[in-house]
């Protein structure tokens, strides 16, 4: 037969435990998983003029930079979550730049690889007219 401080004892445990299992998951996403803080951006790099790929061009985003192999394909992984600049860096002896007035962000999603949806076109630094005079 069972005592009643023996019983109070077992409830008070189930209690406890039936506490703890509840509070698994919790943190308001459903899943009790936190959602990720960085994402990934894909792309390729290729010269205007001729469509060819371009390897060994720096893209840096949200601080995080990857070299574009001879493919001109680029990842980069780390990134943080939200809009971020793509910043290209190439050997100036090259003479290849970004055209002027083309936006180069990204929405980065957490958890995810954004791939640019169209390859990110250099030119010819001398086809870049000149600033005028101020």
């Amino acid at each position: 037969m069972m005592t009643i401080g023996r019983c109070a004892g077992l409830t008070a445990l189930a209690l406890i435990g039936m506490a703890a299992f509840g509070l698994v998951g919790c943190g308001g996403d459903g899943g009790g998983v936190a959602p990720a803080q960085t994402g990934s951006v894909s792309g390729t790099i290729v010269h205007a003029g001729t469509a060819l790929p371009l390897g060994d061009v720096q893209v840096t985003i949200g601080g995080i930079t990857a070299t574009t192999n001879a493919s001109g394909q680029f990842t980069v992984n780390g990134v943080a979550v939200g809009q971020q600049v793509i910043s290209i860096q190439v050997d100036p002896d090259r003479g290849l730049v970004v055209p002027p007035g083309v936006d180069l962000t990204v929405n980065v999603v957490g958890g995810q690889t954004t791939q640019l949806t169209a390859p990110i076109n250099l030119i010819d630094a001398v086809d870049v007219p000149p600033e005028p005079p101020s």
